[in-house]
């Protein structure tokens, strides 16, 4: 895991935050930031260094304001003067405006600097990105797309069947979006081998709102699920790995009743607004006529 530094000015601390960082984090780089490590009462450029002596890769975002800060241009030169001759894809100039001129110890070497002035573009993006060793399995733009659209349509209150590809890191975006957006969105991985099981499933859902009471045997145990849901308020729940509840044993095993419970949580009595992730579209995952199948759900493609 390669760890990368980020220079920055705060008035592009916005994009550096939401887009840049959780990019090379869903990609596997270790970021090292001042928001996230610097401690208040300590100078802030002794923070500043020690931080930067840590990095492998020092991510230059540059702009006209950038190059007018004092801090900025002090991590500047301290990135540089490790690679002055550009030789060993330590520094990583990025552009993020059309000011002119750089310093000369930049274009005297004449690096090749990444041009994110434009934030669609895919080439730029993967320049940066393998810069860093960091693979999102999928482009950075349509990655950062797709958790935009996820959060809006949960904070409209609508439920989302999130599509990926096998090899797209997925599971960073969503804990992104609980760190960032929505800390209220709770989460069950069909994966583990305790949800593996009805009781399981069910004790693994009611334990994400806090509640640790045991359930009936079935059917009693949907009467007494549904019950503690509904005395609570509204929430947001993401369903991972929802492929494995297209299999005809997770079918048997969970119970056609189990799959109508969570029907009339979510559409009902809207209770539950879901996030559904899936390799494959949730519409096909489950048989015709199938109770699940009724729900309303926004889909965003991550391929």
């Amino acid at each position: 895991m390669s760890k990368v530094f980020i220079s920055y000015r705060h008035s592009d601390g916005e994009w550096v935050w939401n887009c840049l960082t959780p990019c090379l984090e869903a990609g596997g780089a270790e970021v090292l930031i001042d928001h996230e490590r610097f401690q208040a009462g300590i100078a802030v450029v002794g923070q500043m260094d020690a931080t930067q002596d840590h990095a492998d890769i020092h991510v230059l975002v540059i702009t006209k304001e950038y190059l007018e800060s004092d801090y900025c241009r002090h991590e500047m030169d301290r990135a540089v003067a490790l690679d002055p001759d550009f030789q060993h894809g330590i520094v990583v100039p990025v552009r993020r405006d059309a000011h002119r001129p750089w310093p000369r110890k930049i274009t005297r070497p004449n690096p090749l600097y990444v041009d994110l002035r434009n934030d669609t573009d895919t080439g730029q993006w993967e320049l940066l990105l393998r810069a860093c060793s960091a693979d999102l399995g999928t482009m950075a733009p349509a990655w950062l797309t797709a958790r935009n659209e996820v959060v809006k349509w949960l904070e409209r209150n609508e439920s989302v069947n999130l599509v990926v590809g096998t090899k797209v890191k997925w599971q960073p975006l969503i804990d992104h979006i609980r760190q960032t957006a929505l800390p209220d969105l709770k989460h069950v991985d069909l994966q583990s081998g305790f949800a593996a099981a009805r009781p399981g499933l069910l004790t693994a859902i009611l334990r994400q709102y806090g509640i640790h009471a045991s359930l009936p045997s079935k059917p009693a145990d949907l009467v007494a699920f549904d019950r503690f849901l509904e005395s609570l308020p509204r929430g947001r729940l993401a369903i991972t790995h929802f492929d494995l509840a297209g299999t005809p044993e997770r079918q048997q095993e969970y119970g056609i009743d189990l799959f109508a419970a969570l029907r009339y949580l979510t559409m009902t009595k809207k209770k539950l607004i879901l996030l559904i992730e899936s390799h494959q579209a949730f519409a096909t995952l489950l048989p015709p006529n199938h109770p699940l199948s009724e729900i309303n759900v926004k889909t965003v493609e991550l391929l």
